[in-house]
């Protein structure tokens, strides 16, 4: 019989190896997991710096656009430009004493000159600004100081955070344009009065552009004018108006976002609530139609109640008659120029043109501007404006009743023998209620202009329109009438000057 011996097998080195194995991919593991951890932290502080610099740069675009909407467009200069912190307080000081700079620090320079009396027009155009045509612009460069996050290796060789000062750059322009030469051809505004007076618009009326409505909570029974579009300001209460188009049916607004918008000053105060004091208010800087012809000798400058006569075609006889020729004809070349009228008259006549003077001559003649302005303590109230025949000299006729108690309504009153008569006008009215009417030949007053008003206006009744249409030509006259100025900030794709990115 044979005997078998069993001996015990050796131990083998495999086993070892592959725990040896898994323990180092454990360790990687481990390793890559603390690892990304780490990251992890160090992104969300990354992310919290770039939220912070994205707030900051949002808040220095938001602080130039109100400096600018605020203190610029009414005023002549600022001689030490501005310099704002807002994220810098009275306990973030260095080891001196000294106030530190915060996140944002938002500066311009020095600037001069009334913003709406610029004469600059730039190649650009926004096509979400409030004009449709090229506004004018003031330019205003911005530099915004921003922190930037960075890292630094220390002394022990470790990442540290840094921060260091990045500066970026936004240029902005305050916008002007005359609304009712860009196309919104009917503009109603708030009364400015102390106890309000609603601008009620009522009658046949048919505006071949756009309306731009202030007060867009009146009951809609206030509202009748029919239009092409028609924009609302939003307000806190529900827009209670039912606008129409040129047919007779239900119209939307506009629904785009309002840029804010200014006419300037009304009581020493930019107003952004659609207020109107553009004709005769010396506070109001660069938008003063009174102030700005004033300034000029040409101008014809009358007390109504003084007799004047002028054989380019003006004439007050000092009793309350007021007769203006916009354009005698080649028989008298020398044109008339900007009239402003001062309180005591009862009724202005104006005498226009027909036959080659009315088709021929009086386009061609430059434009001129109407300007009355009557005073609370005036004897005689302006009660009748008469329009003659036809006009197609370009012209600007202004009404202001000064005094804090609603203005008396004044008639215009258009007396043709066509079916059709066209008055090139643009018509501001302050605190005056206009009423048209026309002689019953006259089917359809057309007015190439439009009116802008924070009074009530009536329209002609049955039978009868009034029709604002847009004026093609816009030749001097865009640069005398007043405008509405808006801002608009842009980021540029470089440092002005330099090759450098410019990035927020």
């Amino acid at each position: 019989m044979r005997t078998i011996l069993l001996t015990p097998k050796q131990p083998s080195g495999g086993v070892m190896v592959i725990a040896l194995i898994v323990i180092g991919f454990v360790t990687v593991g481990f390793s890559a997991w603390v690892g990304l951890l780490a990251q992890r932290g160090r992104s969300a502080e990354v992310e919290e710096h770039a939220t912070r610099r994205r707030v900051s740069a949002y808040n220095s675009r938001a602080v130039i656009r109100e400096y600018a909407l605020e203190r610029m467009i009414t005023s002549s200069g600022d001689a030490n430009g501005v310099s704002f912190d807002p994220f810098a307080s009275s306990s973030d000081v260095d080891d001196n004493g000294n106030l530190k700079e915060g996140w944002t620090v938002t500066t311009t320079g020095a600037w001069s000159g009334y913003p709406m009396e610029s004469n600059t027009r730039l190649a650009g155009l926004n096509g979400f600004s409030p004009t449709w045509d090229y506004p004018y612009s003031k330019v205003v460069d911005v530099t915004a100081v921003t922190k930037a996050l960075g890292f630094v290796t220390n002394g022990a060789g470790r990442l540290e955070q840094s921060l260091t000062n990045s500066s970026s750059y936004l240029k902005t322009y305050v916008r002007s344009r005359c609304p009712v030469l860009g196309g919104d051809l009917l503009i109603v505004h708030r009364s400015k009065l102390s106890a309000p007076v609603n601008p009620v618009v009522s009658g046949n009326i048919s505006v071949y552009g756009r309306v731009m409505h202030f007060v867009p909570e009146l009951p809609a029974t206030n509202y009748t004018a029919r239009s092409a579009r028609f924009i609302a300001r939003p307000g806190a209460s529900p827009m209670e108006l039912r606008p129409r188009d040129l047919n007779g049916n239900g119209i939307p607004p506009s629904n785009l976002a309002w840029t804010p918008i200014t006419f300037g000053r009304v009581g020493g105060v930019t107003d952004l609530s659609g207020k109107l004091n553009i004709i005769d208010d010396s506070t109001n800087g660069g938008n003063s139609l009174r102030q700005k012809l004033s300034s000029s000798a040409a101008t014809i400058q009358n007390g109504g109640g003084t007799p004047l006569t002028d054989p380019r075609g003006y004439s007050n006889n000092g009793l309350g008659t007021v007769i203006v020729t916009p354009c005698v004809g080649p028989s008298n070349p020398a044109d008339l120029p900007s009239v402003v009228i001062n309180s005591e008259v009862n009724e202005i006549i104006i005498e226009g043109q027909d036959g080659t003077n009315l088709n021929s001559y009086s386009l061609y003649r430059p434009a001129l501007a109407v300007v009355y302005v009557q005073d609370a303590a005036s004897t005689r109230k302006l009660q009748t404006i008469r329009l003659r025949k036809q006009n197609r000299r370009r012209m600007l006729l202004a009404i202001k009743q000064k005094g804090d108690a609603p203005g008396p309504p004044v008639n215009i009153i258009v007396e043709d023998t066509n079916a059709t008569s066209e008055w090139h006008l643009v018509i501001l009215a302050e605190n005056t209620p206009l009423i048209f009417s026309a002689d019953t030949p006259v089917s359809l007053i057309r007015i190439p202009g439009g009116i802008q008003t924070d009074s009530p206006l009536a329209g002609p009744g049955a039978g009868q329109e009034l029709g604002l249409v847009l004026q093609d030509d816009t030749r001097g006259l865009i640069k005398l009438s007043p405008r509405a100025a808006w801002v608009e900030t842009i980021i540029p794709d470089k440092i002005p000057g330099t090759a450098s990115d410019n990035t927020w």
